[in-house]
This record gives structure tokens, sequence and C-alpha cells, in this order.
């Protein structure tokens, strides 16, 4: 059977949602699997971070309890989520079945795609460091090898870290050394945490780990 995505965006909570749209479309920029122009008939990569950027501001915005911003958070998800839907299909057949292909979109594969690799999420990823960059404003992440990991997520945050609702995407990438963080604001202290993408979805995140920034 073909790998399909995941496409039951509805069933997510809002920060739910917000992490897994933001990881898609880090994932998709600059992925070389994915290299836009993508036919006319689909959203475009623009068209699809803009719509995040505006459910972003609108998410936190409504965050008050203000009826009309959280009118207008549900009206960005609605948008966003009507182009992740019309975008999958068109992945999945530039994919054609490759399913390191698929993974590295940044959306879930199917279960009924995977049952046969297991349905265990990836372990947290082990030896988790984070060192400052050579230049200001700069961090590095280091993990050891996850066995199944496509690729690897890290975020980031300023607040506590025992708020799920603190923590942001950084960024996306398939390499698990020198991960590079950059345009940081020095003297200042920030938590980090990292998981692996596999075959199963998102894996368990590691420990947070703080660090000032220089």
């Amino acid at each position: 059977m073909q790998a399909k995505l995941k496409v039951n965006f509805d069933r997510l909570s809002g920060i739910d949602f917000l992490v897994k749209s933001g990881s898609i479309v880090a994932a998709l920029t600059g992925n070389p699997n994915f290299v836009p122009p993508w036919i006319l008939q689909v959203p475009s990569l623009l068209d699809i971070t803009t719509a995040f950027n505006e459910y972003e501001a609108a998410y936190h915005d409504a965050l008050s309890k203000d009826i009309f911003k959280v009118a207008l958070r549900e009206s960005t998800r609605l948008i966003l989520t009507s182009f992740l839907k019309q975008l999958a299909p068109y992945l999945e057949l530039v994919a054609f079945g490759d399913v390191s292909k698929l993974i590295s979109s940044g959306y879930d594969l199917r279960n009924d795609a995977t049952h046969k690799q297991g349905s265990e999420p990836l372990p947290a990823p082990k030896d988790f460091k984070v060192v400052r960059g050579t230049f200001s404003g700069t961090l590095n992440v280091n993990v050891t090898k996850l066995k199944g990991a496509v690729s690897y997520e890290v975020q980031i945050t300023q607040g506590d870290p025992e708020v799920e609702t603190d923590w942001h995407h950084a960024l996306s990438a398939s390499s698990c050394q020198r991960i590079p963080l950059a345009g940081l604001n020095p003297m200042q202290v920030y938590w980090l945490r990292i998981r692996g993408l596999g075959c199963n979805g998102m894996g368990v995140w590691s420990n947070a780990l703080s660090i000032i920034v220089l």
C-alpha cells in the first residue's frame, strides 16, 4: 500500500495545530524533495507560510478570550487547514511512495502506511548538548544519531519550560550534529529541547536544557 499523509488537522487542539503546521512550514522550506514552484492547482509555499503566520498571530491574540479575536483565530485556522489538506495529495504524488520523502514534509504518516514498521514513537534523543556558536547570538545543538529518525525538530522558549504553550518551533534539521540557531538575543537565557521524526511521526522530547546566549 502506498504511504499516505495524515490530514486530520481538525482534531488537533489549538496549540497542537500551531506546532504541527509550524513544523510542516519549516520542513517544506528549502526541502530538496519538494522544490518550488509547485503546480498551480495547489497552494504555494508562500501561501501556506503566510497563512501560518496569520494563524500564529491570531492564536496568540485570542488568548485574551476576546470574542472577535477568537473568531479571527478560527477563520485563519480554517484557511490554513484547507491549504494543508489541498497540498497533501501533491506531496504524495511527488514522493511516489518514498516514505523518507513524505516524512521530510513535516506531515505525519497514516497508521496504515507504517504498521509494518511498528507503532511506537521514537525515544528521546541521547546526549543532548547545546553550545554557544562562533558568533554572538548563535547556538549549536547536538545529539547522538537516533535510529529511525529522518529529521529532528528543535523548540525553544524564554518562558517556563514546564508550560507547554511557552514552547515555540525553532527549526527542523536532517542532521543531528551542529544544528545551528541564529538571531538570538545576547545575554538572555533560553531553554531548548529536541525530538526525532520517524515513520510513526514525532518522537519523545529530550529533557530541556538552558543556556545563556552571548
